[in-house]
């Protein structure tokens, strides 16, 4: 008998269940497809085996024995192609879903078995040569060629669906096949079809499915990855689970080699829970999902284990420097509806803390709140795509001229229904998700057009301000986009003066200051908005090159309501005003914040004493009619 390909590609089998078993499993559905395709595999190359033993041996069996081994082996054939199949489009959620589909794939593997059953089959041996042949053979033959190529083509045609490193694999996986059944098909004492098959195992295991891919390497748990596979799938079954999110602080003072230990030993005392997963997250966070079928059994147990990690956790990991832990713990995963939006409320909360606050709870409140947040998100993208971004304008008075000879740009967007969406709605999610740096170059370039097209400067205006985000003023392309778009409108740069806030966040400060540079050397100016509120103050005057500052609001109220205030107020104007800078006083409501202003030697004016924010138009008609008088 010759048997030594078959007993190969069953060593291989049983090494791959080794290690299979061996290793955690974190429960993904091709998990569990691959366990039952090795399962079958392996079934099949121990029939084959058999198959050859009974036909060697076929004056010591009935005949009846002889061809049942023989045709349950060829059915386990057809068995595999079907296997391959469904791994394929396991991935596929609609696929996977779609009952008819299923129903469809089962009865026509039956229809296979059967036709394999009723035809006839036929066996050669000859010494060591051994071999089936006949009208079942050519059927088993037909029916995993339709299945061999079906996944092939699954590959080619939802490749949207699967990785690039995916469908490599499993089209090798397939073609291996096909070379093997063609040579076997043409020689048939070449009894290879067995050990292809383990072989494409093997490749599948080493490509997607080795336990060591869904793990992270140095806190041996699963990975980022793995949990968003996960999380994904969860809530495409539509299970339930609650969760522990260890949220440690970004950065660790210490040397490399004592945050790996203490990141290790975190990660071996939260896996001791072994009634849940733990996966790593970003940077040094972690997460502990509970998913037993009854969901009051995960939250009695996870709020059991964060009472516990809590403890464990404040007496700290043996360094001089304290790791600085917070949790957020989610009791109910139906907060929110999908992976998706369960890693934004994870991404949005982590960082909510306040100084004194350990722990949080997400219930329905917060889930609700990323589903907004996620609204306005696609609102704003839309607004984008469809030009439902507009720019407003608030004139700003000249005590000097006494003429309105500047304004400020501000964005502002409509609503599918016309109806403009307030600033601070659409402003802070546009700030978090990056979209204000689109929203900025929107409101510059269309406020160059007005300055151009609406001949401003013949009407008086001398300069507009235009806001600059965190974002882009950390974004080293900022000076060149924006050089592009003036001279495409063919507005000079002079009449333009960007307007950047005071911030302790901006960890680009040199991108800036280079941005700055740029523009200011082509002719653009610069202002600081929103003085006295940040944290920089009068330092930040010393080390950015703006000409402008800007009172914010609450400065000038408090002026006007407090003693203390106006000492502060009177000392700070002196010196900006010998540093040879102008200053614009925001937010001024009242004629009497007016007269004020002007006794305090501030050279503009802005606030709804004069006017809100305008339209285009409604600003071009106000500019018209008052710096004419």
């Amino acid at each position: 008998m010759k048997i030594d390909v078959q007993l190969c590609g069953l060593a291989i089998n049983l090494v791959l269940l080794y290690f299979i078993i061996k290793h955690e499993s974190v429960g993904l559905f091709s998990e569990k497809v691959f366990k039952l395709c090795i399962a079958v595999y392996t079934s099949c190359v121990v029939l084959d085996i058999l198959s050859i033993v009974v036909i060697a041996y076929d004056t010591k069996y009935p005949d009846m024995v002889v061809m049942a081994v023989c045709k349950l082996y060829l059915c386990l054939i057809v068995t595999t192609g079907f296997c391959g199949f469904f791994y394929t489009y396991s991935d596929i959620l609609h696929l996977r879903e779609n009952d008819m589909m299923k129903k469809g794939l089962l009865g026509f593997l039956a229809f296979g078995c059967f036709c394999i059953i009723a035809l006839p089959v036929k066996y050669h041996h000859e010494g060591s040569t051994i071999y089936t042949y006949g009208a079942g053979v050519i059927a088993t033959y037909i029916f995993a060629a339709i299945f061999i190529v079906c996944t092939i083509i699954c590959t080619y045609k939802y490749a949207k669906h699967m990785s690039l490193h995916r469908r490599r694999a499993i089209r090798a996986w397939m073609y291996i096949e096909i070379v093997a059944a063609v040579i076997q098909f043409f020689n048939p004492e070449q009894l290879i079809v067995g050990f292809a098959s383990s072989l494409g195992l093997f490749i599948l295991y080493s490509e997607l499915e080795n336990p060591e891919v869904y793990h992270d390497r140095l806190a041996g748990c699963f990975s980022r990855d793995t949990f968003s596979m996960y999380i994904k799938q969860v809530y495409a079954d539509i299970r339930k689970f609650s969760s522990i999110i260890v949220c440690n602080s970004d950065e660790w003072k210490m040397e490399e080699e004592q945050a790996r230990r203490i990141l290790v030993s975190m990660a071996e005392f939260l896996g001791s829970f072994g009634e849940a997963k733990l996966f790593r997250l970003d940077a040094n966070d972690f997460v502990l999902i509970y998913d037993k079928k009854e969901q009051e059994m995960n939250e009695i147990e996870s709020a059991v284990n964060l009472d516990i990690i809590r403890q464990r956790f404040s007496k700290g990991w043996g360094t001089d420097e304290p790791v600085i832990t917070k949790f957020l713990y989610i009791p109910n995963n139906s907060t929110v509806s999908s992976q998706e939006e369960y890693i934004a409320l994870y991404q949005r909360y982590r960082d909510s803390f306040e100084a004194d606050e350990i722990s949080k709870t997400l219930d329905e409140t917060a889930g609700e709140r990323i589903r907004e947040f996620n609204q306005m998100k696609q609102e704003i993208k839309n607004a984008l795509k469809e030009e439902r971004i507009e720019v407003f304008y608030q004139p700003i008075y000249s005590i000097e001229t006494e003429k309105f000879v500047s304004a400020e740009a501000l964005a502002r967007m409509r609503g599918k229904d016309g109806k403009l969406v307030m600033p601070g709605k659409f402003i802070p999610v546009a700030e978090e998700t990056g979209l204000i740096s689109a929203i900025g170059e929107r409101v510059f370039e269309m406020t160059c057009k007005c300055i151009k097209e609406r001949n401003l400067v013949e009407m008086g205006v001398h300069y507009v301000e235009v806001n600059l985000s965190v974002a882009q003023c950390e974004n080293p392309e900022l000076s060149a986009i924006y050089d592009e778009i003036m001279k495409k409108i063919d507005l000079k740069p002079e009449y333009i003066n960007l307007e950047i806030t005071e911030s302790s966040t901006l960890s680009q400060r040199s991108i800036l200051l280079d941005n700055m540079n740029k523009l200011m050397n082509i002719g653009c100016s610069f202002s600081l908005d929103d003085f006295g509120t940040g944290e920089s103050n009068l330092n930040y005057i010393v080390d950015m090159p703006v000409k402008i500052v800007k009172f914010d609001r609450s400065m000038i109220q408090d002026y006007f309501s407090n003693d203390r205030a106006k000492v502060v107020m009177k000392a700070t104007v002196g010196m900006i005003k010998e540093l040879g800078l102008k200053i614009v006083a925001e937010g001024v409501e009242t004629e009497e914040q007016v007269e004020g202003i002007k006794a305090l030697g501030i050279d503009y004016i802005q606030g709804f004493y004069f006017s809100k924010p305008l339209s285009t138009n409604d600003f071009v008609k106000f500019i018209e009619t008052k710096n004419a008088s």
